[in-house]
């Protein structure tokens, strides 16, 4: 594992592969490249050979030590698992055997049943399928983030090591450039070239919705199908599908037959000689960040704020993402702005970052943008310092709306940037500017007291201008829970990262949840969170939406926390909460409520699975 004497994220340090890159890769796909370490790759494909395989927020590419080309081999929507091997490979001499890393990745593809043809290969599912079996090598990753690990229990001898030919055809970018048969086929059908799987019933709502993926693929030299290269994943939908070698047309009721197809699993292997390298953490958390994104954008909502721009998009250039951030800023410091204008401008930050992740990059840069929103935070929460907001309803409501903007915008921000080093360097700077966000996030907002009434009053005041902003009051404490809670979870990732020798260590998921337990705040916070589980797994309520799914992962993930690392928050889940667990929180509950379609869905589950497994831990001890 990486070693707690390296500090920072060093994982973009080759001057010559990094301008390999930036010349061969469009700019946009430049900039989603995460890291790079060099290694030893043995599959199908490759027998031992030294290379460099280089990580963006989809893909895992392959190039060359020195690199010539650089080729596409594995689509994170596709991964299964991803291990890291306790062995002793033969082929390495002594030193390297011992202080290697050896990385397994096993990856699935759905293909067509030698039944329906010589057309073997049709495409990929967008969504990582399950995968139950054990294998007694693979070292479990408890500290790691908690997505499901789908063990496999294939040999590592050389005949094992799988490699699917079809994805790794060469690839310059993975920029949507279109092979000539491509572009026949978007003429065919214009902006219907991927269409959706068939869906389970309880999946059946999304389905309208077109964000479900369907993803063909092609392999040279072998029964493959084109894919259809794209900077997004949400696909569109389409009648058609082009597969096989030549470019056949397949109907689309012959690829949602379910007894046509099947599932291919491939395995790349990946020898890292270095016992430092943060390459095997950052394979995890860019596959745990894809899963949440590919269930954000079967969100119509979310999916319209990170899809394409309408119209005609200009091309894009860092060089005017550098001036709009610039700008931003310089207007957002300004002192004589209004709540309503920083409340603009922190939305248009934020829309903006999500469509650019070098906004990320440039907000980490410099910590005093991270300590400005803490402190505008701090300025209306968990009260506000201005009296007149403390009778004033509506005022208090626009402090509210803007403080989870706020929150939100810093949740993005913490989001698929740890491989930045700055962000830890401005996190570690001021850890008082982090131990007052902490205690922000646990807080509950205070509002007149006349907005606590009950659920009866206010009906029965309905008509009044006044119940409906205390109605509105309630609700905005309820979205505000929310997107604390999942800005909890991005900082517990931070911490957790620091515990397992990534960056800094000053930074430790067991010190962290020492110094929440510390704060009074903290116990109704559980609470409240274990509140909203049950609420969410309640058998009369629908399906979760996107949101909703990854919203409940987050506080899964909140809960282990606190029963893994804090003994206090343990014994008081433990003693406070045990009937919500006996009663509603369990995995059946969670399967009526959890859509198969959701990639979130596997992670959620096993999550709920170890929550339940601590929760036994001290009825078994008593026993």
């Amino acid at each position: 594992m990486a070693s707690p004497a390296r500090s920072g994220f060093p994982a973009r340090t080759n001057s010559r592969l990094d301008a390999f890159l930036r010349r061969h890769l469009l700019p946009e796909v430049y900039d989603t490249v995460r890291a790079y370490e060099p290694c030893i790759v043995v599959s199908d494909a490759e027998k031992h050979t030294f290379k460099y395989v280089v990580l963006s927020d989809r893909l895992i590419y392959l190039t060359e030590n020195p690199p010539k080309s650089i080729r596409r081999v594995v689509a994170l929507r596709d991964v299964v698992a991803i291990d890291l091997i306790d062995d002793y490979p033969d082929f390495l001499n002594l030193p390297d055997r011992e202080s290697n890393q050896h990385i397994r990745i096993v990856y699935s593809s759905t293909v067509l049943k030698k039944e329906c043809g010589k057309l073997k290969g049709v495409g990929k599912f967008l969504f990582p399928l399950r995968h139950s079996n054990t294998n007694k090598k693979v070292k479990q990753e408890d500290n790691g983030p908690a997505l499901w690990r789908r063990e496999v229990s294939k040999g590592l001898n050389d005949s094992s090591l799988r490699f699917h030919q079809g994805s790794c055809e060469p690839h310059k970018d993975s920029s949507p450039h279109l092979s000539d048969v491509t572009q026949q086929l978007s003429l065919a059908s214009p902006g219907a070239s991927r269409p959706l799987p068939t869906l389970s019933r309880s999946c059946a709502s999304m389905a309208t919705s077109g964000k479900a993926a369907y993803s063909p693929t092609h392999s040279p030299n072998t029964e493959g199908a084109w894919e259809l290269p794209s900077l997004k994943d949400s696909p569109s939908e389409g009648s058609l599908r082009l597969a096989g070698s030549r470019g056949e047309f397949l109907p689309e009721s012959a690829l949602h037959s379910s007894s046509s197809l099947e599932k291919e699993e491939s395995e790349l292997h990946l020898y890292i000689l270095s016992a430092t390298s943060s390459i095997f953490l950052h394979l995890k958390s860019s596959w745990n960040n894809y899963v949440i994104r590919a269930t954000l954008s079967q969100d119509p909502l979310c999916a319209s704020e990170h899809g394409p721009v309408i119209g005609h998009p200009k091309p894009y250039r860092s060089e005017e993402r550098i001036k709009h951030f610039s700008q931003l800023k310089s207007e957002l410091f300004l002192k004589d702005n209004t709540l309503r204008k920083m409340l603009c401008l922190i939305t248009e930050l934020r829309v903006a970052a999500q469509r650019n992740f070098i906004l990320k990059r440039l907000f980490w840069k410099t910590s005093e943008f991270f300590y400005f929103l803490v402190n505008k935070l701090h300025e209306y929460l968990p009260e506000s310092r201005d009296k007149n907001a403390l009778q004033n309803k509506s005022q208090r409501a626009d402090e509210l709306t803007a403080c989870i903007e706020i929150i939100q915008t810093l949740g993005l921000m913490f989001r698929e940037t740890e491989i930045e080093s700055s962000r830890l360097n401005t996190l570690a700077a001021k850890k008082g500017t982090l131990f007052t966000l902490l205690v922000i996030l646990i807080s509950k907002p205070k509002v007149p007291e006349s907005c606590s009434m009950s659920d009866a009053q206010l009906v029965a005041d309905a008509t009044s201008v006044e119940a409906s902003v205390d109605a509105q009051l309630q609700k905005l404490i309820l979205d505000y829970t929310d997107t604390a809670t999942a800005l909890l979870y991005e900082v517990l990732l931070v911490f957790q990262q620091g515990n397992l020798g990534l960056g800094s260590t000053k930074f430790a998921i067991s010190w962290m949840m020492s110094f929440l337990q510390s704060c009074p705040p903290i116990m109704a916070f559980v609470a409240s969170v274990v509140k909203q589980v049950v609420k969410g797994l309640s058998a009369s309520l629908q399906l979760l939406t996107p949101c909703q799914a990854v919203l409940l992962y987050q506080q899964f993930y909140i809960l282990k926390s606190c029963l893994q690392y804090s003994k206090a928050l343990a014994e008081y889940i433990r003693n406070d909460h045990s009937e919500e667990f006996r009663y509603f929180i369990h995995l059946a509950a969670l399967e009526k409520r959890l859509p198969a379609c959701y990639p979130i869905t596997e992670p959620t589950t096993q999550l709920c699975h170890e929550v339940l497994q601590l929760m036994e831990q001290k009825q078994c001890a008593k026993c």
